[in-house]
């Protein structure tokens, strides 16, 4: 699986979700505007057709938009963002073609400021370079739709005027997606490195405090079963053959309480740590594969795992979680049952899939009868 993208939704899945309202609203934007102006400045000598045409791109850049960034099927790709370029720039093509020879005002063209707003909705997305890289190529093709126009504008200025006028609404808001995609991927990351080096620091601190409670954890379990079976023997003052046997079975039962501590992972930790009684599910991993996840990667497992067993319409004890090793990858299933409707499922867990898709690319959400159903794989490092 390849790296992540510097993006603001692969950098921080989260964040960029609370977003996609303002993305939703820019596109839909976006496509108002194209229809509002084609319609209420509309010349007789238009094309219709073409204007038509011109805002059937704009919408489907705009639905592109609209549909890459759920979280459902993160994330943004290189590839939706290319669709939405070509799109936008046929639309503005379009609609130059729909009033050539009869486009008086530049200001009345609305290709260059739709296609900014494209480029604006897509700022959460897709990496700041490329963004710069699209509204280059954005702004050259207006410049070269306005110097075709030129010509039949009213004003007598200076062609480089109107190229001017014409490439600042895609420059000015192009370039702000790209300035605000790099700001906030690298404030993320100096605030994660900071983070990292807190972390390491905190660790180092908490480490004594953690060997102490392991060492009260074994002091414990020594005075629930040994403490008893030698006061006992000091009371009787004697070794009997039972003892003997009991002896045994003490040791025994320690050395399988201890065994069981060390081998157990993390993923199972987890289960423990939810429903000591057994009864939060069952994790299958016997290779301990669970332990090639990244810190990222367990962050987000473990997150989902605790939201599926604190649902309140969730089985818990029917969560399962299955590691298969199909080296060089570790192949995932977790499934628990839950008694809500699919489109109920999906909204109540759709941050977590935003963020695990991001994490696990090739994440599979199955929501079949009263089963919900996760698939993803990751490396073996």
């Amino acid at each position: 699986m390849s790296d992540r993208e510097a993006t603001a939704q692969q950098t921080d899945p989260l964040g960029a979700l609370n977003q996609r309202p303002i993305t939703l609203v820019i596109g839909i934007f976006a496509v108002a505007l194209a229809l509002g102006r084609t319609i209420f400045s509309h010349d007789p000598g238009t094309v219709l057709p073409l204007a038509v045409l011109a805002i059937v791109f704009v919408a489907i850049a705009a639905a592109v938009v609209v549909v890459s960034s759920s979280p459902l099927r993160a994330p943004f790709t290189r590839a939706s963002f290319v669709v939405i370029l070509v799109s936008g720039i046929l639309g503005l093509v379009a609609e130059s073609a729909s009033a050539y020879g009869h486009d008086v005002m530049i200001r009345d063209d609305w290709g260059s400021a739709a296609l900014g707003l494209l480029l604006l909705a897509c700022a959460p997305y897709r990496p700041g370079r490329e963004l710069v890289v699209g509204t280059v190529a954005a702004a050259v093709a207006v410049a070269a739709v306005v110097v075709v126009e030129a010509p039949f504008f009213s004003t007598r200025v200076p062609t480089i005027v109107f190229v001017g006028v014409g490439v600042t609404p895609v420059l000015a808001l192009g370039v702000g997606s790209a300035v605000y995609a790099l700001t906030f991927v690298t404030l993320v990351q100096q605030w994660l490195s900071r983070a990292a080096v807190l972390t390491r620091e905190s660790a180092q601190e908490m480490r004594p405090g953690i060997a102490r409670s392991v060492q009260q954890d074994r002091v414990t379990g020594l005075n629930r079963d040994v403490v008893p079976f030698f006061t006992d023997l000091v009371e009787r003052g004697e070794v009997t053959d039972d003892d003997r046997a009991r002896a045994g079975q003490v040791a025994t039962l320690i050395r399988q309480r201890i065994v069981a501590e060390s081998d157990r992972s993390w993923l199972e930790q987890i289960l423990l740590d939810l429903c000591p009684n057994g009864q939060a599910g069952t994790v299958v991993d016997r290779a301990d594969l669970a332990s090639h996840m990244t810190g990222d990667q367990r962050t987000a497992v473990r997150a989902v795992i605790q939201a599926m067993a604190s649902d309140q319409s969730a089985r818990t004890p029917s969560l399962g979680i299955v590691l298969h090793d199909d080296h060089p990858l570790v192949r995932a299933l977790i499934r628990i049952e839950s008694t809500s409707a699919d489109v109920a499922v999906r909204q109540r867990y759709a941050p977590y899939f935003a963020v695990l898709r991001i994490l696990f690319h090739d994440l599979q959400v199955d929501v079949n009868g009263s089963f919900l159903t996760l698939r993803f794989s990751y490396d073996q490092h």
